[in-house]
């Protein structure tokens, strides 16, 4: 059965601090995930590309940039190395089922690929592949990768010439506009909605609604979620968590570590001592 030969992980709660971690092993890692309860990420980014395939339930809803992306099944999305998304699953059933593959390799912009040219290419046979390598050592492993990383670029370029892709579901040029502001200044702890507003040149009301469609996030959650991404990185490389805080934006600590126990369900020192007793792979910051 191919859910036997891909690890099978069901409904993970995406931390920012696992979104920015590094691939554990190789240049490779394929995963069939399964979501039942959660139902959106987090707006996170990666240091590695990820390829997403919806397989079983509803179309899977992203937003990245200002942009929403419906991926039916069959099609497949690219997402660049840090690259800002949030998905949303379960968005008609009650299951959603997707193949992730996520590669440390360059392999362009963000693009959809129709469903006939997945299917042609049969790019869900390439990713099962792909998920074998983990069980290859070495020089072996290494060679075997750069083969299918090569196969797959060359798919790739080949489905793109061919115009067999998708443009965004809908865009928006105000949502875009702020979306850029936010990750450009979110460590500004003068940064709020009303003041993201008037460099939009639009009211809160407007933007706040256009932002929630476009982005499936309010602004609020959406600054608050690049602030913590930002934050658990500076605690994950030897910062005090007074440090972290201020360094992030985040003008209020006792609201601060309220927060971050309600996001993670630990304190910030709790995470700490955890890095400490386990220590995690370098982070890349996207």
């Amino acid at each position: 059965m191919f859910v036997q030969k891909v690890p099978h992980i069901k409904d993970q709660f995406l931390t920012q601090e696992r979104a920015s971690m590094e691939l554990e092993s190789g240049q490779i890692a394929v995963g069939w995930y399964t979501n039942e309860q959660d139902s959106q990420s987090v707006v996170h980014s990666h240091p590695y590309y990820e390829l997403v395939l919806p397989l079983v339930g509803s179309n899977v809803r992203y937003s990245v940039d200002g942009n929403i992306y419906d991926i039916n099944l069959g099609e497949m999305i690219i997402f660049p190395a840090r690259c800002y998304h949030a998905g949303r699953f379960n968005i008609t059933d009650k299951i959603s089922e997707r193949l992730i593959a996520q590669i440390s390799a360059w392999l362009g912009q963000l693009v959809i690929l129709d469903a006939d040219a997945v299917t042609a290419w049969d790019l869900r046979g390439l990713f099962e592949r792909m998920a074998q390598t983990a069980y290859l050592h070495g020089s072996t492993q290494h060679m075997v990768q750069r083969c299918e990383l090569v196969e797959l670029l060359l798919l790739m370029d080949q489905i793109v010439a061919e115009r067999r892709t998708a443009p965004p579901s809908a865009t928006s040029a105000l949502v875009a506009k702020a979306v850029a502001f936010l990750q450009a200044n979110y460590t500004d702890p003068n940064l709020t909605v009303g003041s993201l507003a008037k460099y939009t040149y639009t009211s809160r009301e407007h933007l706040s609604r256009a932002f929630k469609t476009y982005t499936m996030e309010s602004v609020h959650g959406y600054l608050t979620n690049l602030r913590m991404q930002h934050c658990r990185r500076a605690i994950a490389a030897g910062a005090s968590v007074l440090d972290a805080c201020n360094a992030s934006g985040f003008t209020n600590y006792t609201s601060f570590l309220k927060t971050f126990r309600s996001l993670y369900g630990i304190t910030p020192s709790e995470y700490r001592s955890q890095l400490r007793r386990t220590p995690e792979r370098v982070h890349s910051t996207p």
